[in-house]
């Protein structure tokens, strides 16, 4: 008796050291974040706040790079705020949660691209800075905005941020979200939370477009493009990494797919 249960110990240690061992443990430094991609000087917290804000947006300095003013409508909220140094920009996906949804095993490349997001105006939005550290990790089963007018749009878009890079989610986290959203909709794949197989969407492989020319300047973000063929041109013309987050050389995946 006394052997069976070594060998049983053995066994469930090894299975537990194994599991460890191919989950690296989250790292906020490895989802390298507010980058300057561009090298305009304004890195990617200071775009949010400046494509977000409803009025013109105040510098620190004459040099452009640091927003201090403007008008944010906080949808976690409902408040309107005016002091950017009130704000944080909330990934709406946490990092960490990314993590453990299947990002744990990702390049360092693709941890970069999903923590400065701008493809999507809902990936990355500004909000009062008290609410985002009450909701920190938490996913929607733990945590939702206190405005109830929000709720359903913060599940939608929570949705969409894991379906485009191939999150999973817990059963507690989709039953809260089919409570928010109904039976009717696409969700992530399921898997327990500390999920680090390395799910990735799929996305066929195309050439940018030459056909169509551009004025680059006119336009810098997936959501200005009004088709796939401009989002291409934009790419191949214009250099706009931006519009390939994943490097896989298709752009902009919601107009591409």
């Amino acid at each position: 008796m006394r052997v069976l249960l070594t060998i049983l110990f053995t066994l469930l240690t090894t299975i537990a050291f194994a599991d460890s061992a191919g989950c690296p443990k989250y790292d906020r430094k490895s989802y390298r974040h507010w980058i300057d991609e561009d090298r305009d000087c304004q890195n990617a917290r200071h775009e949010v706040l400046i494509e977000e804000s409803l009025s013109t947006v105040g510098f620190k300095s004459s040099k452009g790079c640091r927003v201090v003013s403007g008008s944010w409508n906080d949808p976690y909220s409902g408040r309107t705020i005016t002091d950017a140094t009130k704000l944080d920009i909330d990934h709406m996906v946490p990092l960490k949660e990314a993590h453990q949804s299947g990002a744990a095993n990702w390049s360092r490349e693709r941890k970069r691209a999903y923590a400065n997001d701008m493809d999507d105006p809902d990936t990355l939005i500004a909000v009062e800075r008290r609410l985002n550290r009450q909701k920190g990790a938490k996913d929607p089963a733990e945590w939702l905005p206190p405005n109830p007018a929000y709720q359903t749009e913060y599940a939608k878009a929570w949705v969409a941020v894991k379906l485009k890079w191939g999150l999973t989610a817990d059963r507690q986290e989709l039953v809260a979200l089919r409570k928010l959203l109904g039976d009717q909709v696409e969700l992530p794949l399921e898997a327990p939370e500390m999920n680090c197989t390395n799910t990735v969407r799929v996305h066929r492989t195309a050439l940018p477009s030459a056909s169509l020319k551009v004025f680059c300047g006119s336009k810098r973000y997936c959501r200005q493009m009004n088709s796939c063929e401009e989002a291409r041109a934009f790419l191949s013309q214009c250099g706009l990494s931006r519009l390939d987050g994943d490097k896989d050389r298709v752009p902009c995946e919601t107009l591409c797919d």
